[in-house]
């Protein structure tokens, strides 16, 4: 009998600014490890970071749409909405 594709997925995540609050012990920085590929969408609700305060999820410079899965193991950006006065 074959055995089944054992894939895990580790995604290195990088909260950028006030999004850091979000994340353990308020770190900027966080793992996060799963069995199938995840969306920044979901990525999101995991960490409890609400979708409104993000600008922008990349991976490798690139922008992802919110319901794109992030198919391979790799460091994921999140920046916040932009603000000034």
């Amino acid at each position: 009998m074959a055995k089944q594709d054992e894939t895990i997925y580790r995604y290195r995540i990088t909260a950028h600014a006030n999004l850091r609050h979000y994340l353990p012990n308020a770190d900027e920085k966080t793992s996060l490890e799963t069995k199938l590929p995840i969306t920044p969408r979901t990525l999101l609700r995991v960490l409890d970071i609400p979708e409104c305060e993000v600008m922008a999820v990349m991976v490798g410079g690139v922008t992802l749409k919110m319901d794109a899965a992030i198919e391979i193991s790799c460091a994921v950006e999140i920046f916040p909405v932009l603000s000034g006065g």
